[in-house]
């Protein structure tokens, strides 16, 4: 009942800036969603991807998005079968902490050496870029602005040399 009534509330305030406004309540709506837009293309000076990305708790949504993705891929599963849920969540911390650090975040990656990490699985060229591929669909799904997907995804790519360990013939 509570909640009917907060809805009741929030309709009446938006039926009374509507017609504050001289417009429908879809008029006002419309009006509303594109200015949220405009506010989103908006990047205010001086900040970083890191900030426009919305810290740690946007990174951590990203990362929530992206691995279910990866791990529901048939041409990647084979990288990740052998991992139990500890590790898997290793992981995805180990993800989290390099996408702050290559987005300007104030975290410094901690795990081994990209190379090191990857070398005995073998990964292909193939393989990561359809992680890429899941990486910009999550970032799109989440609505990054397209300059900030492209700066992430050309920093991930920035390290396709230390990831992939093994060339196709």
């Amino acid at each position: 009942m509570i909640q009917s009534d907060d809805s009741e509330l929030r309709l009446d305030r938006i039926e009374a800036i509507a017609a504050a406004a001289g417009l429908t309540i879809e008029e006002y709506l419309q009006a509303a969603v594109a200015a949220q837009a405009r506010r989103n293309q908006r990047q205010p000076p001086g900040t970083s991807l890191y900030q426009r990305i919305q810290y740690a708790g946007g990174l951590r949504r990203l990362v929530d998005k992206l691995y279910p993705r990866v791990l529901a891929d048939p041409s990647l599963v084979r990288y990740f079968k052998h991992l139990d849920d500890e590790h898997l969540k290793g992981l995805r911390w180990h993800m989290l902490t390099l996408l702050a650090v290559v987005t300007g975040g104030p975290s410094k990656y901690q795990g081994r050496d990209l190379h090191q990490a990857h070398a005995e699985l073998q990964i292909t060229g193939k393989a990561f870029d359809r992680v890429a591929w899941h990486l910009q669909r999550s970032l799109q799904e989440l609505e990054v602005q397209d300059d900030d997907q492209q700066a992430i995804l050309a920093a991930v790519q920035a390290r396709r040399q230390e990831v992939v360990t093994f060339e196709e013939s």
